[in-house]
Order: structure tokens, then C-alpha cells, then sequence
């Protein structure tokens, strides 16, 4: 039986976590302009979100406090992909718009995109901060069906918010249609994935 309460509280944590513009979510907006299947775009971020909370869950934040190495190379890691998508995007940008993801339809396309945003999802730093240390502190003393309540909450807020994204972004396409729109899009992606890398680089230098 589900733990309403519990739940309600996960559904307004991850709401607070998960709602607000970021690199992975500027990513979403981008993909969702030309890729089909909205709905798997919105279930690997979901998907991704739960994954890293389970891996809270089941104590790997132990684990990071116990191997600083550990720490270290997702941290460098994260930064890198962060530059990457950075940087493609600001060469969208110099490109007049022209977009990085191929045009919609394919096969490779979709899968191409769904390999983009699991790895922004999965690699970036703050996602880890929200997923395996902040939600995992939150149920801490809690009984297994409260947790249980409290990430089905959390997970339920991160596919509906995604879902939100992507299909609005889909109702807007007609606005992305022009070239300065897409530039002011990618260089919105590039200044957000750039400036986050190098507030990383700043924390741990």
C-alpha cells in the first residue's frame, strides 16, 4: 500500500529539485524541436533520475565519502561532457543555428539523442548532488515503505516535468522555425553547460 503522505512529500521534493532550467533541461528543449517519440526523451531523464536515486538509496554515497578517487573522476567527468555539449552547441551558435541533432525521423537520430541526454543526465554533477546525497538525506530514518512512497514521488515529478518540457517545446516549434531563434536557444545551452563547468572547475580548484 502506498504511503500517500510520503509520497505527496516526494512529489514536492523532486518538483523543488528537478523544475528548473538547467543544462540537461535546455538539452530536452533542444531535442525535443526535431526528435520523435517525445515520451522517451522524457522516460530516459526520468529513468536517469531514478537510477542515480537507487544508487543513493542503496548507500554508493557511502561509498563516495569513503573513496575520494571515486569522487574525483566523476567530478572531472562530469565537467568534461558538460564542456563538450558546451561547445557543440556554441558551434551551433557560429553556424547560424544549424542544429547538431540530425533532422527528425531516423532511427540513428532518436538514438543518437536519447545517448545525448543519458549522458548529460547521468554525468552531470548537480544531478548527483539532487539525486544520490539530497533525496537519500531526506529519508534517512524512514521506514522501507515511506521511502519506497518518497521515490516513486520524486520519480513521478521528474517524468512529469519532462513531459511538460518536451511536448511544450514541441507546441512552440513553429518559434524555433527561425535561425535567430535556434541561435538564441544554442547559445542559451552553450552559456548554461560552459558557466556550470567552470563553476565546477572554481569549487574544486
Amino acid at each position: 500500500m502506498l504511503d500517500s503522505p510520503s509520497y505527496l512529500e516526494g512529489l514536492l521534493l523532486g518538483a523543488g529539485l528537478f523544475t528548473s532550467v538547467g543544462p540537461k533541461d535546455a538539452l530536452v528543449i533542444r531535442a525535443s524541436l526535431r526528435a520523435r517519440h517525445l515520451y522517451l526523451i522524457a522516460l530516459v531523464c526520468a529513468g536517469s533520475d531514478a537510477l542515480l536515486i537507487a544508487l543513493g538509496m542503496h548507500g554508493f554515497a557511502l561509498v563516495l565519502t569513503r573513496r575520494p578517487n571515486v569522487v574525483s573522476w566523476l567530478f572531472d567527468a562530469g565537467i568534461l561532457a558538460l564542456v563538450c555539449h558546451g561547445l557543440l552547441a556554441l558551434r551551433s551558435v557560429l553556424r547560424g543555428g544549424q542544429p547538431d541533432i540530425a533532422t527528425s525521423g531516423t532511427t540513428a537520430s532518436l538514438r543518437r539523442t536519447l545517448l545525448v541526454v543519458a549522458s548529460v543526465s547521468l554525468i552531470n554533477p548537480v544531478s548527483w548532488i539532487d539525486t544520490v546525497l539530497v533525496i537519500p538525506a531526506v529519508m534517512a530514518g524512514r521506514t522501507d515503505v515511506a521511502c519506497r512512497a518518497v521515490v516513486a514521488g520524486a520519480v513521478t515529478a521528474s517524468l512529469i516535468w519532462f513531459l511538460v518540457l518536451a511536448y511544450g517545446t514541441r507546441t512552440c516549434r513553429s518559434f524555433f522555425e527561425h535561425r535567430a531563434s535556434m541561435q538564441v536557444l544554442d547559445g542559451t545551452v552553450a552559456l548554461l553547460m560552459l558557466s556550470l563547468a567552470a563553476h565546477l572547475v572554481l569549487m574544486g580548484a
